[in-house]
């Protein structure tokens, strides 16, 4: 009896180990993610119904404020770095991913770095909306459109942001093309210059905005090379020639500036916004006489069609410039003329 009671005690004894260690297993199995407390898991649950990535705080055209900040505001206080790092790379939603590398960014935590990494090869697609626009792209690039849409405002160390630079420069962008819109945050290092230059010297237009940030004397000839066969090419204004005019107002660039300001004006369907800042950094006869015609005109230049805004903008540039330089002598008859009376 004695024999007996003792082996069904071990018997007992042993299941219970077994399932306290098969408990401790299970635990141990479980991933930072599946243990975020309830206002966290509310969070991500959240982030996984929603069908695209907000940008702006602010979109649609009603203009309102997008809950999916609320949500990035809890799992932000709610999950440590560690569980963070985890849902940016493994998550079953890819709008949650994003925002986890989002909240990551902000706070500076280095495992940005190998999230960033495995983002640049996910090819899958996914939506985002910034104000009222609402577009699909490749999951990299969504993700450097995130780096880039807080970029001014992120807190990351000198080496963090070079670090997170250089992975897109090599990682995505010598990969997949140098895409002249995907990075409008670069900053030149030395590093980088020898494949700008080799991009450059392969007629690739899309690299003129990152080599016009250099202002190295000698690139004069290599930009102006590529403009004249962008103009010969497209017969107008594109955005890497402007955007590397815009960088580098050069004094050997004004011929294209004027080339195309002069173009467009004839036409009746153009953003007189995209030619703006060439005009204001090409002061001369010709820039002043274009200004000069749109600012007098009673009727806008564009009012028969979409593009009605002409004048107004103009006025509206024109004064946010002078808030912060005076203008060019050239200029300042324009100012007395048409900006004094809108004040």
């Amino acid at each position: 009896m004695d024999k007996m009671f003792l082996k069904q005690s071990a018997c007992i004894i042993a299941t219970l180990i077994m399932l306290t260690l098969l408990g401790c297993s299970c635990s141990c199995c479980k991933s930072q993610s599946d243990r975020l407390d309830d206002s966290a898991t509310m969070a991500l649950d959240s982030f996984r119904h929603c069908h695209y990535m907000a940008l702006s705080e602010v979109v649609g055209e009603d203009g309102h404020r997008s809950e999916q900040y609320a949500y990035a505001n809890l799992l932000s206080h709610h999950a440590t770095v560690g569980q963070l790092a985890e849902i940016a790379n493994t998550d079953t939603s890819r709008i949650a991913r994003l925002w986890a590398f989002r909240i990551l960014l902000k706070k500076a935590d280095k495992q940005v770095l190998d999230v960033l990494k495995q983002a640049l090869n996910d090819t899958t697609y996914v939506q985002l909306m910034s104000g009222c626009e609402r577009f699909i792209e490749l999951y990299n690039r969504a993700a450097i459109y995130v780096y880039n849409y807080d970029y001014e405002k992120l807190k990351l160390s000198d080496q963090l942001r070079f670090s997170a630079d250089s992975l897109i420069f090599f990682g995505y962008m010598k990969k997949y093309g140098f895409d002249d819109v995907v990075f409008v945050n670069f900053k030149p290092h030395k590093i980088y210059y020898a494949t700008i230059e080799e991009e450059a010297d392969k007629g690739n237009e899309a690299i003129l905005p990152l080599l016009a940030k250099y202002q190295n004397l000698n690139d004069r000839q290599r930009i102006n090379k590529l403009l004249k066969a962008s103009l010969k090419e497209n017969g107008e204004m594109t955005y890497s020639c402007r955007e590397a005019i815009r960088t580098w107002s050069d004094p050997t660039f004004e011929w294209y500036a004027k080339a195309v300001c002069q173009a467009a004006v004839k036409k009746q369907d153009y953003y007189i916004d995209d030619y703006l800042p060439l005009l204001w950094a090409y002061p001369a006869t010709w820039s002043y006489q274009i200004l000069e015609d749109i600012l007098s005109e009673k009727k806008d230049l564009a009012s028969d069609n979409e593009f009605t805004c002409n004048k107004e903008q103009t006025l509206d540039f024109l004064a946010e410039q002078v808030r912060t330089q005076p203008p060019h002598p050239l200029f300042r008859p324009l100012y007395d003329k048409y900006l004094m009376k809108k004040d």
